[in-house]
């Protein structure tokens, strides 16, 4: 039977599943946004993990979901960078959002909203794609992991300016990130090597936060959650499926718990868009990956 490999390339974290003889291993490896940090290291990371999890074998065919690979030049190559480093067997790449929605809806159509270190929404109808947002964090990604944490950072540094009241919210981050002054905070930050990665990882913090009543956290979460909002009505009105039944997969990293920021997505979206039908808690992508692999080796 053949070899088949799924990885699905994020911001923070790199997911790998690799299956043989119908039993599938999973290996983790760091994650890289490809657009920032360019191909050659995008394709390096890739294959020490996926390297990690073979066994001195080879594959005959490897799906790659990677955030950033929206733009087809940059899938080519890094399609192209993984040939370098694999002889044998068949390779393509993707973007995130494509392996999102494959992995709970396999075939047709459907929408796929992601919310992780960045943030994109995606629907594939009747054979066409639509994407709206994915810009990155310089143009875009509102609601995104990294935008709730840079959004609860800026208030914290605007309180430590005396421009705003204390927060709660504040005495945990600086707990989390065990520093005590501004000057702190700005060398925690920006001597990171991976800024988004750490933005990212304070979004669930923010979201506890909020859930509890902290006022400073809750604006944060309702503004996260207009944006992503915005994201699948945008979607919706470009492929012109307000008045179609498809299913909204929730994907990412701030979807793998019920919280207050999915709460709010869904209620109103039952009343803007009634007809789309939530996937929640669908596999991760990493098994669309997958799914794709498989049927390229068939």
């Amino acid at each position: 039977m053949p070899v088949l490999v799924g990885v699905d390339l994020g911001g923070s974290t790199i997911d790998c599943m690799i299956e043989r003889n119908g039993v599938t291993t999973q290996v983790k490896g760091e994650g890289v946004n490809v657009r920032y940090a360019g191909v050659a290291q995008a394709a390096e990371r890739i294959v020490v993990t996926v390297a990690s999890g073979l066994r001195d074998e080879t594959f005959d065919a490897l799906v790659v979901g990677a955030a950033g690979a929206g733009d087809a030049a940059i899938a080519r190559k890094l399609e192209a960078a993984l040939r370098a480093h694999f002889a044998q067997g068949a390779i393509a790449v993707y973007d995130d959002a494509e392996i999102a929605l494959r992995a709970a809806v396999p075939q047709g159509d459907g929408v796929v909203l992601i919310a992780g270190t960045g943030s994109i929404a995606c629907a594939r109808v009747d054979g066409v794609a639509y994407r709206v947002g994915g810009y990155g964090n310089l143009l875009g990604d509102e609601g995104s992991g990294s935008a709730i944490g840079r959004a609860a950072l800026a208030q914290m540094m605007r309180w430590y300016d005396g421009r705003a009241p204390h927060s709660e919210l504040f005495d945990a981050l600086a707990s989390r990130l065990q520093i005590d002054s501004a000057q702190g905070l700005l060398d925690r930050v920006y001597g990171e090597l991976n800024p988004l990665a750490r933005l990212a990882a304070l979004a669930p913090l923010v979201i506890d936060r909020a859930s509890a009543g902290e006022r400073a956290a809750t604006k944060i979460v309702q503004g996260a959650a207009s944006e992503l909002v915005d994201l699948v009505k945008a979607i919706a009105r470009n492929a012109k499926i307000e008045r179609r039944e498809l299913p909204l997969v929730f994907a990412g990293g701030l979807f793998t718990e019920n919280s207050l920021l999915s709460y709010l997505i869904e209620t109103r979206l039952l009343g803007d868009l009634p007809l789309l039908q939530l996937v929640k808690s669908p596999p991760p992508p990493v098994q669309g990956a997958l799914e794709l692999a498989r049927k390229m080796a068939s």
